[in-house]
This record gives C-alpha cells, structure tokens and sequence, in this order.
C-alpha cells in the first residue's frame, strides 16, 4: 500500500467511522464542543455556528455550510456537504493535536501520582495512628461529664 494509499484509507475511516476521544460524561463532551467552536472563532477564518447545543456547522469562505462536526458518545464525527472540505478537515486534525490533553486536563483536573516507598508509606501510615490516637486521649469521657 502506498502512503497516497494509506493517507486516503485514513481520512475515509475518519469521515466513516469519527474520531474517538476518550471523552468519558456527557458534560464533558460538551466542554469540547465549546472548545472546538471557539478554537474556530478565534483562529481561523471560517464562519462557524453552534447548533441544537452540541452541533457545530462551519461555512467555507463563499458562505456556504461546508461541513457539521458532532460530539457524541465519545466520538467526533466529521460530516461535509462540500467537496472542498480540507482545509476545514486540516484544522480539525490541528485542533485535536495540539489542544486534546490541555482540554481533558482542563476539565478534568490533575491527577497526582506519587510513587513512595514502602517505608514512606509506613511513615504515613504511622503519623495517621498516632494523630488518631492523640485525637482520642484528649476526647475523654470527662468532657461529658457536665451533661
């Protein structure tokens, strides 16, 4: 298979099937479509809408809708009305690669992984005991007492 082949095999299994992105609510899904939408705002020069919540309709510069990009289930589908589609297509593909992470991270927040020793955890998990243990000497039922 030639690399003509294969880029041609690639976008029709994108056109066919979408783009998955690991998006895991519904809530979030619609914070990328908002982001999507604003990416084409700001940074290119086609005319862009949001439709119904969740559906996006982008023009061609002649003002005519060339495509709609839907969110749904996870998956970006790419769904053009025109021939002439690439560009548009180009920078869908730009805005998944340089903004995906960024936007997971923004909504999802940072996870921490910290990788401690054994000992480390013992040292935690001992501090915890004796924080616990502490907490109970001072609690004593003498403070009750007045009741």
């Amino acid at each position: 298979m030639s690399s003509d082949d294969f880029i041609s095999a690639s976008i029709k299994g994108i056109l066919k099937n979408g783009i998955n992105l690991y998006l895991e609510t519904v809530e979030e899904e619609q914070y990328y479509t908002l982001k999507l939408l604003q990416y084409f705002e700001e940074e290119t020069e086609f005319p862009t809408y949001l439709r119904k919540g969740h559906l996006i309709e982008i023009e061609n510069l002649e003002m005519q809708i060339a495509c709609e990009l839907l969110v749904s289930n996870s998956t970006l589908y790419f769904i053009p009305y025109l021939n002439n589609i690439f560009d548009i297509f180009t920078e869908v593909l730009k805005f998944i690669a340089h903004n995906h992470e960024r936007i997971m991270t923004e909504f999802r927040g940072i996870e921490e992984t910290k990788i401690q020793s054994i000992k480390e955890l013992n040292q935690v998990q001992d501090e915890k005991t004796d924080e616990k243990e502490k907490y109970e000497e001072e609690s004593s039922d003498d403070d009750f007492e007045w009741i």
